[in-house]
């Protein structure tokens, strides 16, 4: 392990960091999105934009941080020190088999 990975394990920001996006995920599951979804959005409500923006301020708080206490740590190598922790996130909240598909989820019953 890198003296920065250590560093961010033992990081609040990193905890914060890594709650913003289990949320962000839920909420792409409460409103139906698949990962194909993720790439082109179908459409945007106002809590992505808010957690989207608070996740991005987070990241880079987080990499300035790091880079403030001597580690030099450029953007590629902390993706991929993060990537890991986000694909464990998005196992734990899968998202939808099939694209959105509007406001008609949960209708299948009534037709």
């Amino acid at each position: 392990m890198k003296p920065f990975e250590k560093f961010l394990n033992d990081s609040l920001g990193t905890k914060e960091l890594l709650e913003v996006y289990l949320v962000l995920r839920k909420h792409f599951q409460e409103i139906g999105f698949s990962e194909e979804d993720l790439e082109k959005p179908p459409m945007y409500t106002n809590e992505m934009f808010m957690l989207q923006k608070k996740f991005q301020s987070t990241i880079n708080a987080l990499l300035n941080q790091v880079n403030a206490y001597g580690f030099d740590v450029g953007r590629e190598e902390f993706s991929e020190y993060l990537n890991p922790l986000l694909q464990k996130i998005n196992e734990l909240t899968p998202l939808s088999d099939v694209n959105y598909q509007g406001g008609n989820q949960g209708d299948e019953d009534f037709e």
